[in-house]
């Protein structure tokens, strides 16, 4: 080892010891990957110079500027962490539950006077159709709901394939004194272009328990309410490789183990939470109904009850609006919702911590966001007791940001060759890149409601993605059940 990177070494070391850790990464399930990514890799400490913090961009030495972005190493270095936990967290509490109208719809009957059934057909379990419960009617009822998420913009989640990459700090001067304050670049002294890749398996899952009510006011409004009770479980697996474009032969510079070569290491953590999630207050009106066919409008309210930290809830209110169109017969019928969410804001620090710097990481994105969203379905009555179901869930995320896998390029100074030098050589590595956007997502439902006796009634579907954007089920199933009054 030279005398100069020697004495860089020393200095690097002793600084990287007196400076405390950055503010805590977000509490909760929110807060794993920032916490394991960013803050819980870590070299041995080593003796005497402590090398362990320099890949670890929540720490305090994670200083210096980049002049590519003009953006601080720490800043750049945890760009794609943060803006990935945000988009996991946003799609986690917001993937969509069963709506909460009556399967039965009644009406009076003008030769008897006696209530009677408005239609064969028990209706949609995701959308909603423009009949109402009737009148003094009472419908209450429950469903379990299991996702098990397994994409992520179209890169498997459990097989290593999302990378991260944590770039060396910028510890060190061109000209090495007394004091360490960087010189704005990752190529002197030479063990700075070292990098740390992450491959990282995620597995995530919730288990949902859906509670519901709805009350016919009138013979044409209705308002109801869902309560969601919710299990959350997040594990990550990172895989963190040191690859060393700067010290190919001072492999004990940066080692997961003092004085032994060990350039891999795995770090795990899992963590899961439990709670209510967000309430939703739910009415429709229907304007217009004439047989199957119908006009109505609905507007749902989403509380922020549930724990965003824990991945429960949004952390903000939302307000839907939708336009319900049925048509069909009384034996085969369809519907059209489509309809639009305004979205309050949550505290970003949910997602990424208590520091002001780090909120510059993440993409000019509204969280949670505004919602377009679509839904069309058919509802064939088989029998009078059995009805089978299909339906086509769509939404668009507006402004929500996005991450593209692309490359990322790293540029060296090979061992022995002069800082500046025609020999550097400039790597490319496969990394997921942020970017402005909506995002599209869809879903089919296919199912079956059967009459178990009276007013009894009990459903079951399967949830199938039709997109490969975003965070993607592998397959959801849903069981229920509901009962009129």
């Amino acid at each position: 080892m030279s005398k100069r990177m020697a004495v860089a070494l020393v200095v690097a070391g002793v600084w990287a010891g007196s400076l405390p850790a950055r503010a805590q990464t977000p509490s909760g399930v929110a807060g794993l990957l920032p916490n394991l990514i960013l803050n819980g890799i870590r070299l041995d400490a080593g003796t005497p110079v402590p090398h362990d913090a320099h890949f670890t961009p929540l720490n305090e030495l994670y200083v210096g500027t980049d002049p590519r972005s003009g953006r601080g190493f720490q800043i750049d270095a945890a760009e794609v962490v943060l803006n990935f936990n945000r988009l996991l967290a946003t799609q986690f509490a917001t993937f969509p539950i069963g709506n909460s109208s009556g399967a039965f719809s009644f009406t009076t009957d003008e030769t008897t006077g006696l209530p009677a059934r408005s239609t064969r057909s028990f209706g949609p379990s995701f959308g909603e159709r423009s009949l109402t419960v009737g009148r003094g009617r009472f419908s209450a009822g429950a469903s379990y709901q299991h996702t098990s998420f397994d994409r992520f913009e179209g890169e498997s989640l459990d097989n290593g394939s999302i990378q991260f990459l944590l770039p060396h700090n910028d510890c060190c001067p061109a000209q090495v004194g007394l004091q360490a304050t960087g010189d704005g670049n990752l190529l002197n002294p030479g063990f700075e272009s070292d990098i740390i890749t992450v491959r990282t398996s995620i597995r995530a899952s919730t288990d949902t328990a859906a509670f519901f009510a709805t009350y016919g006011v009138t013979s044409r409004w209705d308002v109801g309410i869902a309560i969601p009770v919710m299990r959350v479980d997040l594990e990550a697996t990172a895989d963190a490789e040191i690859v060393r474009l700067g010290t190919a032969f001072q492999p004990l510079v940066h080692t997961f183990q003092t004085g032994a070569d060990v350039s891999r290491r795995t770090f795990t953590e899992a963590r899961s939470a439990s709670g209510i999630g967000d309430v939703v207050l739910r009415t429709k009106y229907n304007l217009r109904q004439r047989g199957a066919q119908g006009l109505a409008a609905t507007l749902d309210l989403r509380l922020p009850t549930g724990d965003a930290e824990n991945l429960l809830g949004t952390g903000a209110i939302q307000s839907r609006l939708a336009l319900v169109v049925s048509t069909g017969t009384d034996r085969f019928a369809q519907h059209v919702n489509v309809g639009y969410t305004f979205s309050g804001r949550t505290d970003v620090s949910t997602y990424i911590g208590q520091d002001a710097d780090l909120a510059s990481a993440l993409l000019p994105s509204d969280t949670p966001p505004d919602e377009m969203h679509f839904n069309g379905g058919i509802e064939y009555a088989a029998t009078d007791r059995l009805t089978l179901l299909g339906e086509f869930m769509g939404r668009t995320l507006r402004n929500v940001g996005r991450l593209e896998v692309g490359q990322r390029v790293f540029t060296y100074t090979p061992q022995g060759q002069p800082v500046v030098s025609p020999a550097l050589e400039s790597p490319s590595f496969r990394e997921f890149q942020a970017r402005q956007g909506s995002l599209t997502l869809g879903l089919a439902a296919f199912g079956a409601k059967i009459n178990v006796g009276a007013r009894a009634l009990l459903s079951a579907h399967v949830l199938l993605p039709v997109t490969d954007a975003g965070l993607r089920s592998r397959i959801t199933t849903t069981v229920g059940f509901d009962y009129t009054f």
